[in-house]
């Protein structure tokens, strides 16, 4: 024989079977492929367990307003849309980021008092057409899982108080800048009002009417004024010609007859003039005690000038027409009379000159006033426009800052964060079905491989 027979030793049996081995190839690749798959299963459920907790935010749907009314101002309308008008901006996306922050994860892992690799990244799901915030946190147990849903709960709101805190501070700055400007305006419209006031005559608008009403009262007086003189004058000089006698002739004749010396004159007067009358008729005109007596009668009449004279300035024939008062109280009293209505009529003319001189003085002022007032009424609406601007102004932005939530929306707890009782991992349905899976797709592959020649040459003659 040209190889004779040999028994086999131990190192040639293994080397025989590695190569019967090679020589089925598949055989060997699906060996190793369903290892690996078994070792890949053995690997999953060999990790330590873990919990799932789960809870939903929800974000509310409607806005608020408000309507606020100023006296004297107008209307401060605050108006918060929902936060899902928009069509471009949904406020879940924002906080789905807010919730991956690193700040927000930093907060909730420092709750949980665990490091921020170890606590990880939390599932988020947005659910279509509602404002809902599904959010899966896991842990090494429930209540691990269940407390890292309640740390990044708190954390998002942190967060949130945090960004919302920063926008008020910002908002205020720029508050502060605006109703700055506003104030330096309605100062300065202020200051204009004091500046006119003290340079010009007029204070305030009251003084423009105070000064019509004394005018219009001063006009009416005038009027009244002028109707009694009137009546005065028609009452004068029908006294004075009815009398004989202008009213200063009858002052000066009361003067006199007030005198004790001039009407003792006029007594020497009248009993001279008697006793010359009865001489004169029983003897005639040379008889000597007429001649006495007519000496005597001159001089009483002598007399009486230079007293009226001395008393009253009158030396006249006039002065014997005023004689007769003595013998006639009542024409004394018209006398009286005269003159007291002259005076009042020189005193009503001494007012109504003093009237006329006041309604031109208030006239004049008048039409200084009007030129002022004019001035006064713009400075004055300017400085309302301004001091309206700023109190609307400082309101709307005011109520603006009330809306804290007008950025970022509130989010509260729809579903609050679950205690789980089972573990979500390693799940051995799951990995039954991995391996399962894993052995038919090799098996499928290495058949497929194995049988290409047939199965093309099988497509080929079917074609």
């Amino acid at each position: 024989m040209k190889y004779p027979l040999q028994t086999m030793t131990a190192y040639g049996l293994l080397r025989s079977k590695v190569y019967r081995s090679l020589r089925h190839p598949y055989l060997i690749v699906a060996v190793t492929g369903y290892v690996f798959v078994f070792l890949l299963v053995g690997f999953y459920m060999s990790l330590p367990a873990k919990f799932k907790s789960e809870m939903d935010l929800v974000l509310p749907g409607t806005g608020a307003s408000s309507n606020v009314s100023l006296n004297e101002v107008g209307q401060v309308v605050s108006q918060t849309t929902t936060p899902f008008s928009a069509g471009g901006f949904n406020p879940r996306v924002n906080y789905k980021e807010i919730l991956s922050s690193r700040s927000v994860l930093e907060r909730a892992a420092a709750r949980v008092d665990i490091d921020v690799e170890e606590f990880g990244k939390a599932k988020i799901k947005l659910t279509e057409q509602t404002s809902i915030i599904s959010i899966t946190t896991t842990g090494n147990s429930p209540e691990q899982a269940k407390n890292k849903s309640w740390a990044l709960y708190h954390a998002l709101q942190e967060e949130l108080d945090a960004l919302r805190a920063d926008e008020v501070l910002r908002r205020d700055e720029s508050i502060k800048n605006v109703l700055q400007s506003y104030r330096v305006s309605m100062n300065d419209a202020r200051n204009n009002i004091v500046d006119f006031q003290q340079r010009s005559f007029l204070v305030s608008k009251d003084q423009l009417q105070q000064t019509i009403g004394v005018l219009s009262r001063v006009d009416e007086k005038r009027l009244l004024m002028r109707s009694e003189l009137k009546e005065m004058t028609d009452y004068i000089n029908q006294m004075t010609m009815n009398l004989g006698v202008s009213p200063s002739l009858a002052g000066k004749a009361l003067v006199l007859h007030s005198d004790p010396e001039f009407k003792g004159y006029i007594g020497e007067l009248n009993v001279s003039t008697a006793l010359l009358t009865e001489y004169t008729s029983r003897w005639g005109t040379q008889h000597p005690k007429v001649i006495a007596e007519s000496k005597r009668q001159a001089t009483a009449k002598q007399s009486l000038q230079l007293r009226s004279q001395e008393l009253t300035g009158i030396y006249t024939q006039d002065l014997f027409n005023l004689l007769s008062l003595d013998n006639n109280p009542k024409r004394a009293q018209l006398f009286a009379d005269l003159i007291e209505a002259f005076a009042k009529k020189e005193g009503h003319i001494g007012m109504l000159n003093e009237l006329e001189q006041s309604s031109t003085r208030l006239s004049d002022q008048l039409k200084v006033y009007s030129r002022e007032v004019a001035e006064l009424d713009r400075l004055q609406r300017e400085f309302d426009l301004a001091e309206a601007v700023f109190t609307s102004a400082a309101a709307r932005l005011e109520a603006n800052k009330a809306d804290v939530f007008a950025s970022y929306p509130v989010v509260q707890m729809l579903t609050s964060p679950s205690l789980p009782l089972l573990k979500s991992s390693p799940n051995p349905l799951i990995a039954i079905a991995a391996a399962i899976a894993g052995s038919l797709f090799l098996t499928f592959g290495l058949l497929v491989l194995w049988q290409r020649d047939n199965i093309a040459k099988l497509l080929l003659k079917k074609s």
